[in-house]
This record gives structure tokens, sequence and C-alpha cells, in this order.
């Protein structure tokens, strides 16, 4: 699997980040409201829940998934903190509440898009102040790359 930090084409970035707009405004407005301090299940559950208020209605926390391996679908699952279905390009929100993202909080990330194929990673530390951090990544499949959108 190739990282690149490297940045997408214009067409595919902007189509992306308004994919992604309304989902950006929750985090946003669930750092907000709660402010950093709190467990990272606070958050996850508010931010569902101000999901829900905008209308992803499908979103689920906690989502489980089963791997494959070998084309064998695996008895063993990973847990995504949310998923939220949209038009086919499923997005996962992996939600912490550190000091700061680290490598390790990626390569969660980077793990769970490969291992679902889901396009779209969005990672967000509620423990950071002033401001929540977020960074979004997008997954191609085809090529095995994840670039920061």
């Amino acid at each position: 699997m190739y990282i690149l930090k490297e940045q997408l084409n214009e067409s595919l970035r902007l189509s992306l980040v308004d994919y992604c707009y309304d989902i950006i405004g929750c985090i946003h407005s669930t750092y907000k409201e709660l402010s950093p301090g709190l467990p990272e299940a606070v958050f996850q559950e508010s931010l569902l829940m101000a999901l829900h208020d905008a209308g992803y209605t499908d979103a689920v926390r906690e989502y489980h998934h089963f791997p494959r391996f070998r084309g064998k679908t695996l008895s063993c699952h990973i847990q995504l903190d949310i998923m939220v279905p949209k038009k086919g390009r499923n997005i996962v929100i992996e939600c912490k509440s550190i000091m700061k993202i680290g490598d390790k909080e990626r390569i969660q990330l980077y793990g769970y898009l490969r291992a679902t194929e889901f396009p779209i990673g969005i990672l967000v530390n509620f423990g950071s102040f002033p401001k929540a951090e977020i960074e979004r990544y997008y997954y191609d499949s085809k090529s095995n790359v994840i670039k920061a959108f």
C-alpha cells in the first residue's frame, strides 16, 4: 500500500470536499457544543446524534465489518467508530480524544479503509484545542493508494 502526501487532482479533490462538507460541519458543531476533555465515547454518540439530525439517518456507530482474506470472509471483525453510507461512497469516521493525531491513528484509519474498501476516511481528534483536528483521506482501491484531501 502506498500512502501519498501529494494532493489529488483538483476536480476530484473539490468533489470530495463538497461530498464531505455537511459531515465536517457536524464534526465542528459537536466539538463546539461539547469542547475537549471528554471521553471518546461521548463524542462518538454526540456526533452520531448530530449526523442523524442533519439527515444522515443511516449513519451507524460501532459498525462491524468482517474483512476478507484469500477470498474468504473472516469470523473476526473490525469495529469502525462511525460509518456513514452515502451514495455508494461510504465514509469511515474514526474519532479520537487525545492530545494530537499521530501515525498510530493514521495507520488504524488506513487499515480500515483498505479492509472495507470504503473510499473516504475522516480522522477527527476531539481532544485538541482550540478546535477539532480533522484529517480527510481518499482510498483508491484499484491502485491501493491513500491520499489526503
